[in-house]
C-alpha cells in the first residue's frame, strides 16, 4: 500500500490531502462579501470562517440544485433567509452535509419541490422555511437536527411522510398547519415527535419500517435495524438512511444485494457498521457506492464481481476489508483508505492493472 498528496479524485469531488473528502463546521459569521461562484446558478456571501451563505437563487428556471456543487465544494454552513422563496420550478434540492442554518423562508412557495432530506448539522429550520411547499411529499430530518420553527411546513398540503429523530426536541407553533389529513409522523416510540403528534392530533407511526418502500429490514438482538435487500429489485439507486424510525440502521447483511443487475447506485448511511458477506457481490451494474463515517468493516466478497465500480473511499475509522471484498472489480481504479486499515488477502484480487491503492495495510499472518 502507498501515499500520495493528491486532492481530487473523480468528477465534482474535492479531497483533502489526506484523500478524504473535506466537511468544515462552524457557524457563519457577520460577513457578507458577495462571493458567486464562477458559472453559478447561486450568490453566495463568505462567512469569515472559510464557509459561505446562499444568498439568493440566481435562476429563476433551476429545477435540480445541489447547492455543494454550486459552490464549487466549498463548505455551505447557511442558507439565507428567503434564498429561494418562490422559485417555483425547483423540483429538487440537494443540501450540503456542513449546513448548519436555514432561514426563515428560505424555501416559501416552492410549489413543485418533492421531496427534502435535512442534513444533521441544522440546528434550526427557520420560521416558515418550507411553507407552502404545495408538492412537497416526503421529508427525512437526519439524526442531529435540534428544532422546527414556528409554520416551518405549514400548508404544504401534500405533505404525506415525516421521519423526525430523537434529537429534534422543539417544535415551533403551526409547523404542520394546514397540511393534509394524510400526514404521518414517523419517529421512536418514545420521542418528542410522538408527543408532539398526540397534542397535535397527527398520525405518529413508531413501527413503519416494517414495510419500508424501499428496503427489506430486520431487527437486530440490539433493537437495531439491518438491510436485508430491495422491496423493489428493479431500481437502479438506493439510500440506505442513517435510522428509520428512530431505529439505527447498524448492517447490511449478507447477499442483502447479491445478484442484482439492475442497481447503479449506492449510498451507505452513517449509522451502518458492517456490509455482510457478498452483500453486493454480482452487482454488474453498480458503478458508485458512497460510504459514510461510521463504517468498520466491509465483509468478504461483499462487491466481488462489481465490474463497473470504479473508485472506492472508505471512511475515517475503518477497521477491515476482509477476504476478497473486491475480488474482479475490474474497472476499479482508485481506492483510499485510512492507513490503520487491515486488508485480508485477495481483497483486491482480479481487479484492473492501472488500480491504485493508497492507505490500509496487510493483515499480517502468523
Amino acid at each position: 500500500m502507498t501515499d500520495d498528496r493528491e486532492t481530487r479524485t473523480g468528477e465534482g469531488r474535492v479531497l483533502g490531502q489526506d484523500g478524504f473528502s473535506l466537511r468544515i463546521g462552524g457557524m457563519p459569521g457577520p460577513r457578507q462579501t458577495a462571493v458567486p461562484a464562477a458559472r453559478s446558478r447561486l450568490a453566495f456571501s463568505e462567512n469569515g470562517d472559510g464557509s459561505f451563505t446562499v444568498v439568493r437563487c440566481l435562476d429563476a428556471q433551476a429545477d435540480d440544485v445541489n447547492i455543494s456543487f454550486e459552490a464549487g465544494e466549498r463548505p455551505v454552513t447557511a442558507i439565507a433567509p428567503h434564498a429561494f422563496e418562490g422559485c417555483r420550478a425547483l423540483v429538487r434540492v440537494v443540501l450540503p452535509p456542513e449546513l448548519r442554518q436555514i432561514g426563515e423562508m428560505a424555501f416559501l412557495g416552492c410549489q413543485h419541490l418533492r421531496r427534502l432530506v435535512i442534513p444533521g448539522g441544522v440546528e434550526r429550520v427557520g420560521t416558515l422555511a418550507f411553507a407552502r411547499c404545495t408538492a412537497l411529499t416526503h421529508v427525512r430530518l437526519q439524526p442531529g437536527v435540534h428544532a422546527l420553527g414556528p409554520s416551518s411546513f405549514s400548508k404544504c398540503t401534500s405533505l404525506v411522510r415525516v421521519d423526525i429523530p430523537d434529537t429534534v426536541r422543539s417544535f415551533g407553533g403551526g409547523v404542520f398547519f394546514g397540511c393534509g389529513r394524510g400526514l404521518v409522523l414517523y419517529g421512536a416510540e418514545n420521542s418528542a415527535a410522538r408527543q408532539y403528534a398526540a397534542l397535535n392530533g397527527l398520525t405518529f407511526d413508531a413501527e413503519a419500517w416494517r414495510q419500508d418502500e424501499h428496503l427489506l429490514l430486520e431487527e437486530a438482538e440490539d433493537g437495531t435495524l439491518c438491510v436485508c435487500g430491495l422491496r423493489d429489485p428493479s431500481v437502479i439507486r438506493v439510500e440506505i438512511p442513517e435510522e428509520l424510525c428512530g431505529r439505527r440502521i447498524s448492517a447490511i447483511a449478507p447477499k442483502a444485494f447479491f445478484g442484482n443487475r439492475t442497481l447503479e447506485q449506492a449510498g451507505i448511511g452513517a449509522g451502518v457498521r458492517v456490509i455482510g458477506e457478498s452483500a453486493f457481490m454480482g452487482c454488474t451494474a453498480l458503478e458508485l457506492c458512497t460510504f459514510e463515517r461510521g463504517l468498520e468493516e466491509i465483509g468478504p466478497s461483499a462487491f466481488a464481481g462489481c465490474e463497473r465500480l470504479v473508485q472506492a473511499v472508505l471512511p475515517w475509522g475503518m477497521k477491515w476489508v476482509r477476504r476478497m471484498a473486491f475480488f474482479g472489480c475490474t474497472r476499479l481504479g482508485f481506492v483510499k483508505m485510512p492507513n490503520d486499515t487491515l486488508v485480508e488477502g485477495l481483497a483486491f484480487e482480479g481487479c484492473g492493472p492501472a488500480l491504485r491503492v493508497f492507505g490500509g495495510r496487510q493483515e499480517e499472518r502468523i
